[in-house]
């Protein structure tokens, strides 16, 4: 009688850790990250993960498809990763822009407005020569940083995004 209940006990549980291997196996399936984490969660607190896989199946595409949707031009995005609207874009080292106007604000530092609509700020009380109509190139720098200069000069001024 003791070696069938062993018996018993051992099949049963060599049919749950089948069960489990193949659960695991479903949720290295799932793409997204945090719906993977979500999975192996619900592995270790309900035991199954079946439930889930075939709802994070169903809402992998909508997340793909909302995020093509929002990406957009990314010239006209350039500068304003740090601005809280700003949405993940195609990132892009340089912007060429024509310079429209330019002026200073109550702090004395200068103002550029470009043709299409961008406003950029010096950040620095540095002396920058410009030229209204001139070909301008704003690059981007390290740890976040934007710089200014004129086509063709190597001067540069230190701006960062207003609009």
């Amino acid at each position: 009688m003791k070696g069938i209940i062993t018996v018993l006990a051992l099949f049963a549980s060599s049919l749950h850790a089948a069960d489990v291997t193949e659960q695991l196996q479903q949720c290295r399936s799932v793409t997204n990250d945090l719906q993977r984490l979500i999975c192996y969660d619900k592995i270790g607190k309900t035991g199954s993960a079946s439930s889930y896989t075939t709802v994070a199946a169903a809402t992998t595409n909508t997340v793909v498809a909302t995020t093509e949707a929002a990406s957009s031009n990314p010239v006209a995005e350039f500068g304003l990763e740090h601005k809280p609207k700003a949405r993940k874009i195609e990132a892009i080292d340089n912007v060429s822009l024509e310079l429209q106007s330019a002026g200073q604000n109550k702090l004395g530092f200068m103002v550029f407005t470009f043709t299409n609509g961008q406003v950029w700020r010096q950040t620095t009380k540095e002396e920058f020569f410009i030229e209204t109509g001139s070909a301008y190139q704003v690059e981007r720098g390290i740890l976040g940083a934007f710089y200014l200069n004129k086509v063709g000069s190597n001067r540069k001024v230190r701006v960062v995004r207003e609009q």
